[in-house]
């Protein structure tokens, strides 16, 4: 398997659940320039990371990879099994993600995206951190009582989130004003699979430095 990632984004979440199988990978982080490389675009057409190949399968789009190594490899629990009761909760989860709290992270990083007017990007990343606050305040309530995402044991949803609200610690309301994903993103920190993906990254953990 080889995963084609960028530092610092989403990807990160598939190169700790990789990890955590303890099945053999590779990892290669592209640039912006790489991403959009005839290349690249061959494997993975929207030009954007991450992309797992498996053999013949590309397959893109980080919640359908977590996903994809839930059910390759039963043994690694890093996820419900399809006849689990809580499977329909990580899908949930999984698809709130990706689907709700990352879109709601691109106008703080690309407010030129979203404003024809080039003295409103300010406009646009303030509109960005309200959404992000409405939904790690979701988040934060899930958790309440709870040590993880889905069920009790971590999961491909833990590193999903972990990956998206490291982006937030810098914020005017940081993530570690969410007590229960702050203590659940100081657990994953402290995960041996997590920090040897930061080392092999060259980054460091936003929740132990928070």
């Amino acid at each position: 398997m080889k995963l084609y990632s960028a530092i610092g984004t989403c990807a990160t979440a598939i190169h700790i659940a990789l990890e955590w199988t303890g099945e053999p990978y590779e990892v290669e982080q592209l640039d912006f320039k790489a991403m959009k490389s005839p290349e690249y675009l061959k494997i993975n057409p929207s030009g954007v990371v991450p992309t797992l190949t498996d053999g013949d399968m590309a397959l893109p789009e980080g919640a359908a990879i977590l996903l994809y190594l839930v059910d390759k490899f039963p043994a690694a629990n890093i996820g419900p099994a399809p006849q689990d009761a809580n499977r329909a909760d990580l899908h949930r989860w999984l698809v709130y993600l990706s689907g709700t709290l990352h879109p709601y992270f691109w106008p703080h990083f690309m407010p030129m995206r979203f404003t024809t007017d080039a003295n409103g990007h300010q406009a646009v990343q303030e509109a960005s951190h309200i959404l992000v606050d409405k939904s790690l305040t979701l988040i934060d309530q899930h958790l309440d009582g709870k040590e993880w995402m889905v069920g009790n044991e971590k999961s491909v949803a833990d590193a999903f989130l972990y990956a998206m609200a490291s982006w937030a610690y810098g914020f005017e309301k940081p993530t570690s004003a969410y007590p229960n994903i702050h203590r659940l993103m100081q657990r994953l920190a402290n995960d041996p699979a997590v920090q040897k993906v930061h080392e092999a990254q060259g980054t460091a953990s936003k929740a132990l430095a928070a």
